[in-house]
């Protein structure tokens, strides 16, 4: 068995540090000036990212187009408050049984509820696999009951 296998969206992250010295004269809002910009691949990538800090064996099945997906966010550098965030649209294929593979000791679902998984898919996989992480954006129901474990992401 191979040991961890992260399934989910993945976008470009994109994140332009500025500063903000005064407010346009026409209209109230700052007007940035850019000192820097960092891109680095964002959603389940980011958690495949995370992982490989601590386990060497960590795959990730994931939208082949997810670089023309993006997520740009106007950053102050010096207080990190983000001013603006821009997406270009999230449109991915959806993915079937057939390209899965459970031969894995643990399974992350991370799902940011962009049509790459769908409800059908992650209960396919909680049903036939015995250690699944399951962190969606989608309002949990009957098909999530499968999943080993659940990020609960709604705040009270």
């Amino acid at each position: 068995m191979k040991s961890i296998l992260v399934i989910g969206e993945t976008c470009q992250d994109n994140f332009v540090y500025c500063d903000a010295k005064r407010l346009a004269p026409d209209i109230p809002v700052p007007v940035l000036e850019i000192n820097r910009q960092v891109q680095n691949p964002g959603m389940a990538m980011n958690v495949q990212r995370n992982i490989l800090q601590f386990e060497k064996n960590c795959d990730l099945l994931t939208n082949p187009d997810w670089e023309t997906m993006t997520k740009t966010r106007y950053v102050h550098e010096s207080t990190n408050h983000t001013f603006l965030r821009i997406d270009t649209p999230h449109v991915v294929q959806p993915l079937t049984e057939d390209q899965i593979s459970l031969d894995y000791d643990v399974i992350v679902i991370s799902d940011y509820n962009k049509g790459f998984l769908s409800e059908a898919l992650i209960e396919y996989i909680g049903r036939n696999h015995k250690l699944v992480f399951l962190d969606t954006k989608k309002k949990l129901g009957p098909w999530s009951a499968w999943c080993t474990y659940i990020k609960i992401n709604h705040y009270w």
